[in-house]
């Protein structure tokens, strides 16, 4: 076994040592693969102590997810593989992972003894509009090199004051400091760990995308995806959901990949797969009316995806569930 840099263990001793709550996501996630979060006031930061005992259980069939603010999370206990985009990795205790704003990810395989610090914000914490200065502390996310995986390994050089950055803001956030002191410490220690996370990523010599832009890319993510969300059913065109967008074909296809990770047709093919499957779960309907009804042009399109993804064929998939 590896000997960790002792910042690393200290880090690692410090959350073992705080109350964990058990993670749930299950129902959370809404038709578009969207996860919302409610972020407190007058300070927009989530931190929490994450278990996992049964992955696949607590998050439901359909995990995969993305959401518009920003994430980070340090693995304290078991190693697991995450996706984001067409990225797919594996991580171990004392890396931290970066998750990308409006890329679909999630973890894929995940040890049962599993446990992580997971950190949210929302973009406004750290760099309000406009803020050119402060937006290069979100730089780790939003101009990282091409090909950079978002991941920092315990065995970088630089992952050592990472986890000094963190420790001393986990310090803050269990420990017993109140009030506008307590707001002031967690916003500093905060950018305190962007500022070391700056320096362990290579990031691009652009410049950062301007928050207008941002905010166009994400509402008309959203657009597209509930249309996609309403006629997945029915015969979909790329055309009709780059309309809904405001966007041509071709730019659209090209967004769409850049934004989520994913192709426009893999969506669409897994939405269909996914809804399926709940229709297998939760109703005696053949597998025709079900191919009918999800959007597959016929019964062998629907077997032929469903195998791919889960490895059984329809019917097996309802038997195992009503076993």
């Amino acid at each position: 076994m590896k000997l960790l840099p002792a910042a690393t263990r200290e880090l690692l001793a410090f959350l073992t040592a705080q109350k964990a709550e058990v993670f749930d996501l299950a129902g959370r996630i809404d038709s578009r693969r969207y996860l919302g979060r409610r972020f407190p006031e007058p300070l927009p930061l989530i931190m929490t102590l994450q278990q996992y005992p049964g992955y696949r259980r607590m998050v439901g069939e359909n995990w995969m997810h993305w959401h518009d603010y920003y994430e980070f999370f340090v693995a304290l206990s078991g190693r697991g593989d995450f996706s984001s985009g067409n990225d797919r990795f594996l991580f171990e205790p004392g890396d931290i992972v970066i998750v990308d704003p409006l890329k679909i990810h999630g973890v894929m395989r995940m040890e049962a003894a599993h446990s992580a610090l997971v950190i949210l914000f929302p973009a406004h914490l750290i760099a309000q509009a406009g803020a050119v200065v402060e937006q290069g502390f979100l730089s780790p996310w939003d101009r990282r090199e091409p090909g950079v995986l978002p991941l920092l390994k315990t065995a970088h050089p630089q992952a050592p004051a990472v986890h000094q950055a963190l420790l001393q803001l986990a310090q803050v956030w269990f420990g017993p400091l109140a009030g506008e002191e307590r707001w002031v410490a967690l916003k500093f220690h905060l950018t305190a760990v962007l500022f070391a996370l700056r320096h362990a990523f290579t990031t691009s010599s652009c410049q950062a995308v301007p928050a207008a832009d941002k905010a166009q890319r994400e509402e008309r993510l959203r657009r597209s995806l509930d249309y996609v969300s309403l006629h997945a059913h029915e015969s979909l065109t790329q055309p009709a959901v780059a309309r809904a967008a405001g966007m041509s074909t071709s730019r659209f296809r090209a967004f769409f990949k850049e934004t989520t990770g994913w192709g426009f047709a893999q969506y669409v093919r897994e939405l269909r797969v996914e809804r399926a499957a709940k229709l297998l779960r939760d109703t005696d309907d053949s597998v025709a009316e079900i191919a009918h009804r999800t959007g597959f042009a016929d019964q062998s399109h629907l077997l032929r995806c469903f195998k791919a993804k889960y490895g059984i064929a329809p019917l097996g998939y309802r038997q195992r569930h009503h076993a």
